[in-house]
């Protein structure tokens, strides 16, 4: 499993900018999951779940409207999403991920969550366990009388948080400008957001928001700019961006998002189309981060 060495959260969001690139020259991701027949839940956001799902798609819509709301109070954002939970047999008619790979397409943005436990992502958090140090996990695993089975399907369910910090972070008018910053920026929003409001979804965060143990080949931001989900160890990178994520949130909170939509702007109109990014160097972009908190250069030494 070590091979993989990537993580849950990422691959999911190193497709959503893909998906999203491709716009209005797809058929419409949500006509085809209407398209399927699917029951669909009576709630403010609309969500599609197949035979047997019902209860874990009303946990999830819930969570997802919880975190729509919580921005809407604190950032004035105004949100709206589609989320479908599908099984395996669903899931593979209208999305080409793997099963059990939470994504997102858009626009309308559509959210995909598993309807069951143990698929891809859930497989692939063996690559974050080693980098665990083995007396954290077992204070983890004994505090909260769990399995490390249980804390990565968490870790998977969260990933909706996730996939919603994409459109947020549009939507409240940031232009991330590059890919790197664009999945740092959706952390940050999960991230603020289960501190605020899932005390569980942070612990298991903390605990799994870590680099895999060992450096990979591809190790620069310029690397993945330039190769993207083609890096040979995505969730290396995303570790690394959750762990100055953990690191900046409990001095900055919500200011940093403020902070970041004054330096980085989208043009107007912009925060109702779709990512895309610009050749910004690293050393630029850093350089602007640092002026917000500084850190940032010390920490972008790790990519080194």
């Amino acid at each position: 499993m070590k091979s993989f060495a990537i993580t849950a959260t990422i691959v999911s969001l190193a497709l959503i900018e893909a998906a999203a690139c491709r716009g209005a020259d797809e058929t419409n991701v949500l006509q085809q999951v209407v398209s399927l027949g699917l029951p669909k839940l009576s709630s403010e956001l609309p969500t599609y779940y197949s035979e047997g799902a019902k209860a874990r798609a009303e946990r999830i819509e819930a969570s997802i409207a919880d975190m729509i709301a919580f921005y809407r109070e604190r950032l004035g954002i105004q949100e709206s999403i589609n989320l479908a939970v599908l099984n395996e047999k669903d899931w593979k008619s209208v999305n080409p991920n793997p099963y059990g790979l939470p994504n997102a397409y858009g626009p309308p943005p559509v959210i995909f969550m598993p309807a069951t436990t143990g698929g891809f992502a859930f497989h692939l958090m063996e690559a974050r366990k080693d980098a665990i140090p083995a007396d954290v996990l077992k204070a983890y695993l004994e505090t909260n009388h769990t399995t490390f089975e249980t804390a990565s399907e968490d870790f998977v369910d969260a990933i909706g948080f996730h996939e919603l910090g994409h459109a947020l972070c549009l939507r409240y008018g940031i232009d991330p400008q590059c890919r790197w910053l664009n999945e740092f920026i959706a952390s940050y929003f999960e991230y603020a957001y289960i501190s605020e409001r899932r005390p569980d979804s942070k612990r298991v965060f903390d605990l799994l928001g870590r680099p895999s143990w060992a450096r990979p080949k591809n190790r620069t931001l310029a690397d993945f700019e330039r190769l993207y989900s083609g890096v040979d160890d995505l969730g290396w990178y995303h570790g690394m961006f959750e762990t100055r994520i953990r690191e900046l949130y409990p001095k900055m909170g919500l200011q940093f998002l403020k902070e970041l939509r004054g330096q980085f702007p989208a043009a107007a109109g912009d925060h109702q189309g779709v990512f895309v990014p610009t050749p910004v160097p690293p050393e630029q972009l850093l350089e602007e981060l640092e002026k917000i908190a500084p850190g940032f250069k010390d920490w972008a030494t790790g990519f080194r």
